[in-house]
């Protein structure tokens, strides 16, 4: 049988897991937001229509942004680039407000107001979709540029008609507020920016202080925890179990292979176990060549047997460098009043039996079967 090569990258180098579930919320709230805008566009566009007062974009511009929402939607409900469904939808509303902001030099005979009032809105809008595709500081150049522009043309255009600030005071109004707004929403982006620097740094430390830096398993540290919510959980009438395992001749290995070979073998362990466990199982390095297995929800004569898959496992696949490895296993249920170094000592005592009977295998401690004094100190120190 071939060696499989079990060379891992560092846990600190390997790619992180993807986040489906944070995509496809953006991809509900872009759906819902279209189903708004376009439910808006049509209103305005039936009122203005039978009142006969329809404005020259409302008129022409939003059948263009209608068609625009229906690709959207329609992109979106295929699963295709989310990415670029907000640079599309982004770039279409942009335009749309350089549109609206221009209507007020080639409309003379119309109030500044009534042509430019919507584009601010539309601009905030813009706005806060550019906080989501792009960095805070790029979304507020953004922001910032389109704001200037949309209050000089304006301006512009009145002063090229003889009017002044005076002549406009709801035009003023309308920006001010379209200003104070966008820079509230900076603001929130500024401080979610923050909060989301501030809380991936808490989560790394934390993640430092619960996992094995070689192994990318729980340390000792969560483990204690991990068997301490799982003990609560008996307590309360759940089945749970522990299984505590150890790598056969492991300090042999070390000294004929090297440590380097010795640190693959503990890694590559890590990953075979994980490939068949549960994602509810805790499994973390207990200490050295020892792992320890967390079974919730799990009975002694269970846990024996996903052992036993383990053992199996760990034995048809050999390392690229030292060939095959074994493992010693020992198994025990908890039981409603047990506490923690009662329950590793159990599965301590089992571990003991496998390696005092062969090693390469699976003993439950049962119980019936007492614990022997000592067992903890007379356990894997070696292989």
């Amino acid at each position: 049988m071939p060696r499989p090569d079990r060379r891992l990258p560092p846990p600190a180098l390997r790619a992180p897991p993807a986040l489906p579930g944070a995509e496809a919320l953006r991809r509900r709230l872009y759906l819902a937001a279209t189903a708004l805008g376009s439910a808006v566009l049509i209103s305005v566009w039936v009122l203005q229509w039978r009142q006969g007062t329809a404005e020259p974009f409302v008129r022409f511009g939003y059948p263009a942004m209608l068609v625009m929402c229906v690709w959207a939607a329609a992109w979106l409900l295929q699963g295709r680039s989310l990415l670029l469904a907000e640079r599309v939808v982004f770039l279409v509303n942009a335009v749309a407000i350089l549109a609206q902001l221009g209507l007020g030099l080639v409309t003379p005979q119309t109030p500044g107001v009534d042509l430019t009032s919507p584009a601010y809105w539309m601009l905030v809008a813009v706005s806060i979709l550019s906080y989501l595709i792009y960095s805070t500081r790029g979304a507020l150049w953004f922001s910032a540029g389109f704001y200037l522009l949309g209050v000089a043309l304006p301006w512009g255009a009145l002063a090229l008609r003889g009017e002044g600030l005076g002549d406009q005071p709801a035009l003023a109004r309308v920006q001010l507020t379209c200003g104070a707004v966008l820079l509230l929403v900076y603001s929130l982006a500024w401080y979610r920016e923050r909060f989301m620097f501030e809380h991936g740094q808490r989560l790394m430390l934390e993640k430092l202080a619960n996992t094995d830096p070689l192994t990318g398993l729980l340390n000792r540290r969560a483990l204690y925890a991990a068997v301490g919510r799982l003990l609560e959980d008996v307590q309360q009438g759940e089945s749970g179990a522990l299984i505590l395992f150890d790598l056969d001749h492991f300090k042999s290995l070390n000294d004929t292979f090297g440590h380097n070979a010795g640190d693959e073998v503990l890694s590559g362990t890590a990953e075979l176990c994980r490939s068949i466990l549960r994602g509810s199982d805790g499994l973390g390095r207990w200490g050295g060549e020892e792992f320890l297995v967390v079974l919730p929800g799990v009975t002694a004569s269970q846990a024996g047997q996903v052992a036993e898959r383990l053992r199996r496992l760990l034995e048809a696949c050999p390392f690229a460098e030292v060939g095959r490895v074994t493992a010693s296993f020992g198994v025990t249920a908890c039981r409603p009043g047990d506490d923690l170094r009662r329950c590793l000592a159990r599965a301590d005592a089992a571990l003991y039996r496998a390696k005092a009977a062969g090693r390469n295998r699976v003993e439950t401690h049962w119980d019936a079967l007492p614990v022997p004094a000592g067992t903890s100190e007379l356990l894997g120190r070696g292989g």
